[in-house]
């Protein structure tokens, strides 16, 4: 197995668990030639490596993997597992159990590292040992040994198949060697099966302790403090581990002993000596003072911070990382269960450095993300810890520390290419990714414009009210887009700052009061730990404030009386993000509902009425699913409501029109604070030039008004009409030479693969991938207005990385970026733009000409838009209903075609399951042409009379501005 196939089967994986229920079939089904014994292996390593962190779905990967197994079992002949013994031996033989040499060999036969294989291993060495010298025997005993310890350490397959395999070859190699001929030996293979059978998954856990702990005991008869002082050290405290971990006798009696086989250790390991190893004693001390029941607690919790400081003095984050990690993490939480806040911040310190100091010296994006989604932990009870010790400062900076650091890697590395100076190397590369582009592209255009003789694909990319475009999947597309993939790794392991050459220094708390302009700005920093939301407040000249949503955490909350409700960040994911993927119309319907409960449920009021006042700017710094909520929208309670008076208070005056977070504030997001300093170090530009893209695939009816009222706005902008002039070099070239571009057509997110998230244009697409290479600088472009639907819709993954078109250019060099959060309404999105540049012309900073033209666009009324464009209107609504006509006409001639054909297909049958798909599918095209037409139709005959036709929060709300004032 080759690692492109092996990150495929991890992506599939991924899929799986990402995926809603009910969906898993339709997933393996489109990836068969995925599922097969080495899949499900790496399956089952992946669940029992989620389960060891304790990640709640790892029961239902384990789960899922026992189903595969029975259909994709190892079908390896006996010949063929005696075959690949023997040459998995002699290469271990060959190469003195070098794993560079071994591992190789493992991987090409992942399918044989099963039970039967120790099995045969084991039989196969007795039956060779009676038939060879005593000298060849014990020869081949110290090869099968190095062999078990190499497989007990081999990081892919099932692992708790490696570990009966390397049983096999410790129980087999103890046939030779005895304690009266090989004494050293005989122990040394006795302590390293204690390992086994101590780390042991097959059995029971309890059985499997009691034999680990009688092996380390039969070694000690030979490992003796005089005779064998290091090794007897050794088993001394790995017979002290198994003695922690021990299921059977009492519990305190274990640990004493447990701490009694440290202390002894600890004779022979000390600091002079044997660093590395007294530290590691030290740390497992620690750990058994700290679940010690004997004694005074007190007094046990203070022996075990004393041991954990003792171990950091040699796990350092330099020296020793990952060990640091551990100790590091132990201090931490010791202190913070104790109540030990600056204890704990101590420890946590000490585990983030750790992790990012490993984190810098990675050369994979993936790993590196991998490092940071494995201790969000630490990083969690940081923030907790410095809250509870009343430090807010540091609380905020470890908040910096954890989120987005993808895109701060992406930004600082492609910053350095701002010069437009990449070297050869990289640009090879940019040119076989631009090539791979291409092709991706052709695949696409065949979907998006069938030939007569394959109109099943006519749907796809088809215009539509919404700007939305459908995702084309096709297996040939996947593959195209998992090279391209490996091409992004190339250029991205010739990077400075992935290469550690440069490093990204944490940003401190007074640097951020730096980004704030005036004492009316405050930084709202979102972060939802296990228990609670937290809302940190900065101020420009002031303490910063926290505001905490009790209950609001990734736990399920239950008050007194049991009543509970979902945990924060999942309700949001299945009540915002899932019903707008699945339905479009469920999900809009239930808009409103939604943000009142995120906003009582964020306690929005109380936050204003505490740690606001006097603030008229807020710089917004989502956390997960929060990015994709209109935070402006959520609603609030008018002052007069709060107050019980003012106008219309008991009177029989009508209601007061309701009140949203964004009537009362400025809000612009950034991802982060770091990603902010990046924006501002860019310098202002004077005098800008302006671009326009306009309707790309000719297919948007609302744009060329659009564009044209924005053209007469802005100074003399350069413009791509239409096809035959927004093409993608052309779309290049414009953006390297203007200072503002907007930008107006069809884009899509993907949130199956961020990076796969596009822009489309007359002659291909622009990727998210792309703009996040450096072949896409432009430190020039200040502005960029994204009039396209879903393009700060991204992936949120615990690592809080939102991967969005919308980011992307910030990562190019853009101060700030108008985006959007959902597939926006072509006519509403046309007249919002206008509005925007109109208060831009006046003079108005970005958040602030963006409230004006939101709320402009929700309260304006058909009248108005009669008197300000009726010719425009008048022109367009006709041929709008004209062309839905001709294409209802068109759907409905294939459909009466395909109905005719009914008969022909026999019932159960694969022919007749596709033509039933394609039947729905012509039937579903044919429903939603025929709403959008008579909704045009109503459109058209209500328009000039409706009070506000664009109030709904489906048309306003979903518009943002990302960057700088």
């Amino acid at each position: 197995m080759d690692e492109q196939r092996l990150a495929a089967y991890l992506q599939l994986i991924q899929a799986l668990l990402e995926c809603p229920s009910g969906e898993e079939n339709d997933i393996l089904n489109a990836h068969r030639e995925l599922v097969d014994a080495d899949f499900v292996r790496v399956m089952e390593a992946k669940a029992e490596n989620m389960a060891e962190k304790g990640e709640s779905n790892a029961g239902w990967l384990q789960n899922m993997a026992a189903h595969l197994a029975n259909s994709v079992r190892s079908t390896a002949t006996s010949e063929e597992y005696l075959s690949f013994l023997e040459e998995v031996l002699q290469a271990t033989s060959d190469s003195g159990g070098n794993p560079q040499v071994v591992y190789p060999i493992l991987q090409q036969n992942f399918d044989k590292l099963d039970l039967n294989f120790a099995q045969i291993l084991q039989t196969s060495a007795t039956s060779t040992f009676t038939e060879v010298t005593s000298e060849e025997a014990a020869s081949l005993a110290g090869v099968i040994v190095n062999f078990g310890n190499l497989i007990n350490q081999f990081p892919l397959g099932r692992r708790a198949w490696n570990l009966e395999i390397g049983i096999a070859c410790y129980n087999a190699a103890l046939e030779v060697y005895t304690p009266k001929d090989y004494p050293e030996n005989w122990a040394t293979t006795q302590n390293n099966l204690g390992n086994a059978y101590r780390n042991r998954i097959e059995g029971v856990r309890a059985a499997n302790i009691e034999l680990a702990i009688a092996c380390y005991r039969e070694a000690l008869k030979v490992r003796t403090p005089k005779d064998y002082p290091e090794y007897w050290a050794t088993t001394q405290n790995n017979l002290g581990t198994a003695y922690s971990d021990r299921i059977e006798g009492l519990r305190a009696a274990n640990i004493e002993l447990a701490i009694a086989c440290y202390r002894e250790a600890l004779k022979v390991y000390t600091p002079e000596n044997y660093p590395e190893n007294w530290a590691m004693t030290q740390n497992n001390l620690g750990i058994a003072y700290r679940d010690r029941i004997e004694g005074v607690r007190a007094a046990n919790i203070k022996e075990a911070i004393s041991c954990f400081r003792l171990a950091l003095e040699i796990r350092t984050p330099t020296a020793f990382p990952l060990d640091c990690l551990q100790s590091g993490r132990n201090l931490g939480n010791t202190a913070f269960t104790a109540g030990f806040w600056d204890i704990a911040i101590e420890g946590f310190e000490k585990a983030i450095q750790a992790v990012e100091k490993s984190r810098s010296w990675a050369t994979s994006d993936d790993i590196r993300q991998q490092m940071i989604a494995e201790s969000i932990g630490v990083y969690e009870k940081a923030i907790q810890a410095a809250v509870n010790n009343n430090q807010l400062e540091k609380a905020i900076e470890y908040c910096d520390r954890t989120r987005a650091q993808r895109l701060v890697d992406l930004m600082h590395s492609n910053d350095l290419y701002a010069s437009g100076e990449i070297p050869p190397a990289v640009q090879k590369y940019l040119d076989e990714f631009e090539a791979k582009q291409q092709e991706i592209d052709a695949e696409v255009e065949q979907l998006r414009n069938p030939s007569e003789g394959n109109k099943g694909l006519a749907g796809v990319g088809s215009s539509s009210r919404s700007r939305a475009d459908t995702s084309a999947y096709t297996k040939k597309i996947q593959e195209l887009e998992g090279e391209k993939q490996q091409i992004w790794e190339n250029i991205r392991s010739l990077d400075p700052v992935l290469a550690g050459q440069v490093q990204v220094v944490p940003m401190q708390f007074a640097a951020m009061q730096k980004l704030i302009d005036n004492s009316q700005t405050a930084i709202l920093c979102f972060y939802t730990t296990d228990d609670d939301t937290h809302v940190f407040v900065i101020y420009k000249d002031k303490a910063p404030q926290i505001h905490t949503c009790h209950g609001e955490g990734w736990a399920i909350f239950q008050n007194w009386n049991g009543e509970g409700w979902a945990a924060f960040q999942k309700w949001i994911r299945q009540s915002w993000l899932l019903p707008y993927l699945l339905d479009r119309k469920v999900w809009q319907q239930g808009m409103g509902e939604f943000l009142s409960q995120l906003s009582r449920r964020l306690k929005v009021d109380e936050l204003i009425g505490n740690c606001l006042d006097g603030i008229e700017e807020l710089i917004v710094i989502p956390h997960l699913y929060l990015h994709q909520i209109p935070l402006a929208a959520l609603p609030i309670d008018p002052p007069q409501s709060r107050a019980g008076t003012g106008a219309g208070a008991g009177t029989g005056a009508p209601p007061l029109r309701r009140v949203f977070l964004g009537d009362k504030f400025l809000i612009r997001y950034v991802p982060s604070c770091r990603i902010l300093e990046y924006c501002y170090q860019r310098p202002t530009i004077e005098s800008p030039k302006y671009g326009i893209v306009e309707n790309a695939t000719d297919d948007l009816y609302f744009t060329p008004f659009e564009c044209e009222q924005v053209a007469q706005i802005v100074p003399e902008p350069e413009r791509l009409k239409g096809s035959k002039e927004a093409k993608v070099a052309a779309y290049r070239k414009l953006a390297q030479n203007v200072n503002v571009m907007h930008s107006s057509h069809h884009a899509v997110s993907r949130l199956d693969n961020p990076l796969e998230s596009r822009l489309f244009l007359g002659d291909g697409s622009i990727t998210l991938g792309e703009l996040m290479t450096p072949g896409w600088r432009l430190p020039q472009l200040s502005d960029v207005f994204m009039s396209c639907c879903e393009t700060n819709l991204g992936g949120t993954e615990i690592t809080d990385n939102l991967l969005s078109l919308g980011t992307g250019f910030l990562c190019a060099g853009a101060r700030s970026v108008v985006s959007t959060l959902w597939a926006v309404d072509d006519f509403a999105t046309s007249l919002f733009s206008i509005f925007y540049y109109q208060y831009r012309r006046e003079g108005l900073s970005r958040p602030e000409a963006l409230r004006l033209a939101q709320m402009r666009l929700r309260t304006i009324s058909g009248a108005e838009l009669q008197q300000l464009y009726q010719p425009q209107i008048d022109a367009l609504l006709p041929k709008i209903i004209g062309d839905l006509k001709r294409k209802l006409n068109l759907v409905q001639e294939e459909l009466e075609g395909l109905e005719s054909q009914q008969d022909e297909y026999k019932g159960g049958t694969a022919e007749y399951e596709e033509f039933e798909e394609k039947l729905n599918k012509k039937t579903e095209e044919e429903v939603e042409i025929r709403k959008r037409k008579e909704g045009y139709e109503s459109l058209q005959k209500n328009l000039y009379t409706m009070s506000n036709p664009f109030d709904d929060l489906i048309y306003w709300s979903g518009f943002i501005c990302q960057g700088l004032h």
